[in-house]
């Protein structure tokens, strides 16, 4: 039996809610709804946003074995004209449905109650190209997400200049949309049991990096001229010829840091990659990076607590680097930061609930200071700029702390 998990406001755990909570949270008065928008990009590019529906017919689903392997992929590019291009969604209608609801379990009132304002994203604009073309990074979200929760940090990589490539992963990820409005859920059990979270841990990382590689492939495929897409939908103009397949990197939140470390460890393609408070899975633990790698991890989260992050970081001979962002917790490298916090100010969440998850730094500084990190280590790491080690000392942010 499929379990809707949205693991991101999941009764116990991510908002540390107790049935006591939840009881004692009454209904707010008030019925305006909660409109949450998008921080602007930092970046001077226009933004365009393609969606592609993928099938590996050369893998069965590890999940539903009976069907190939599914995926929905987006890319983020710099656009060269968005005149007359809609804005695509943060999220679509129907999966704002699906968050508001299983957020009302935790914070009643608050189905038919959230808005989500469209990103900054341009739906098939033109790609740009004056430029020539862009490095491209591959994001992967946390265990049991969406891949629209990390937007934030996507559209904001894509006005600088990058190609930004994101992945739900198929029945594992909450609820993965496909076109005509077919939504597939997660399949994972709610309340795993002892022993299976390793096991789902272990599935979910190696379906995971598979499907980075699928995608990596398909990437080769549009900058040669095809088109990967299932239903063969044109693709954006210049999109081609905007793919500098020489310089991709990768980055993830939890599970997807994590299978970012692990994909560049099985694929050479990958040049460098960047972990969002994720614990580390696979063979790369014991075995390390050649090439750079970057974790951020919440406060009070150092390697010596993270006994991944402690082997990774004494085997691994690649350049690497470490900080921990004061203040901050697990889902405050993700969107549901920027949208928790209206919802607190609303009266549907508790304030000390949301604090568990995502911390008391304001989520909008946290995001900026997060942006600028990603941006520098990739545009350290894809060709832009060439001195990692001067990256610390670049930005002065305090709220960053370097962990030698």
């Amino acid at each position: 039996m499929r379990v809707l998990v949205f693991r991101i406001v999941s009764i116990l755990v991510l908002l540390g809610l107790s049935t006591v909570d939840v009881v004692a949270h009454a209904e707010p008065e008030t019925r305006r709804p909660v409109l949450v928008t998008l921080p602007e990009p930092s970046g001077t590019e226009s933004i365009g946003v393609v969606d592609l529906h993928l099938v590996d017919t050369a893998r069965r689903d590890p999940y539903e074995p009976a069907v190939p392997r599914e995926l929905m992929v987006s890319i983020w590019y710099p656009a060269a004209d968005v005149a007359g291009a809609a804005a695509r969604s943060w999220m679509s209608p129907a999966l704002v449905d699906i968050y508001a609801h299983s957020l009302a379990r935790i914070a009643p009132g608050t189905a038919g109650r959230l808005r989500l304002e469209p990103s900054h994203g341009h739906i098939g604009a033109p790609a740009a190209t004056s430029r020539g073309a862009r490095p491209i990074i591959v994001f992967s979200p946390g265990m049991g997400m969406p891949r629209e929760l990390s937007t934030a940090h996507v559209e904001d990589l894509a006005s600088h200049g990058f190609v930004v490539v994101t992945m739900s992963h198929t029945y594992e990820a909450s609820a993965t949309e496909f076109p005509g409005g077919r939504v597939e859920r997660s399949v994972l059990p709610q309340a795993p049991g002892p022993g299976e979270v390793e096991a789902q841990g272990t599935l979910a990382m190696t379906t995971r990096v598979s499907d980075t590689r699928f995608v990596l492939d398909r990437l080769a495929d549009i900058a040669a001229g095809r088109n990967p897409d299932a239903r063969r939908q044109p693709l954006p103009a210049n999109l081609a010829e905007a793919l500098d397949l020489s310089k991709i990197g990768m980055f993830g939140h939890s599970l997807g840091g994590a299978t970012a470390a692990q994909a560049m460890h099985d694929d050479r393609r990958i040049a460098a990659a960047a972990n969002l408070d994720g614990r580390l899975w696979g063979s790369v633990v014991t075995e390390g990076l050649d090439r750079p790698f970057l974790l951020i991890s919440r406060e009070r989260s150092g390697r010596a607590e993270v006994p991944s992050w402690q082997q990774f970081w004494a085997t691994a001979p690649g350049p690497r680097l470490n900080f921990m962002l004061d203040n901050a917790q697990h889902m405050s490298f993700c969107d549901t930061a920027l949208i928790a916090a209206p919802l607190v100010t609303a009266g549907l969440i508790p304030s000390a609930a949301a604090s568990q998850a995502v911390g008391t730094i304001d989520p909008h500084r946290s995001l900026a200071v997060q942006r600028d990190y990603l941006r520098s280590f990739f545009d350290t790491t894809l060709g832009r700029h060439h001195d990692l080690a001067r990256l610390p000392s670049s930005l002065l942010h305090p709220e960053m702390v370097l962990i030698p």
